[in-house]
């Protein structure tokens, strides 16, 4: 039987330790699931988006995507004064709270601008 390579096995990435590219709603849950396990001890706080960009292993555009897609759809808030700085806001709160520990829910995420 021959070696599974990514022409000959549909499981492949999986084989070989690689996640599969995310599309954006999945990015959005990632990052804002992140940023809730991160806020549950003081809500008060905000968040530098670089951090929770590195819990996540979202970098580049794609992070900064990710924090325009989150905040359009009202789940966080972005500081004014320092644009660096996030927090959620009581959507973000409710929808993050509502989604299973593994995004087992719908992604929070439906619109796609």
């Amino acid at each position: 039987m021959p070696l599974p390579t990514p022409r000959n096995d549909p499981l492949f990435d999986q084989w070989a330790g690689m996640m599969p590219r995310l599309d954006r709603p999945a990015l959005a849950t990632k990052f804002v699931m992140a940023l809730h396990d991160v806020s549950r001890r003081n809500p008060t706080s905000w968040r530098r988006i670089s951090a929770i960009g590195a819990l996540t292993g979202i970098k580049g555009a794609d992070l900064e995507r990710v924090v325009a897609d989150v905040v359009a759809a009202g789940l966080v808030e972005q500081r004014a004064d320092d644009p660096c700085l996030i927090i959620l806001t009581n959507r973000g709160w409710d929808l993050a709270s509502s989604v299973g520990r593994y995004g087992e829910s719908v992604p929070l995420l439906t619109h796609r601008p």
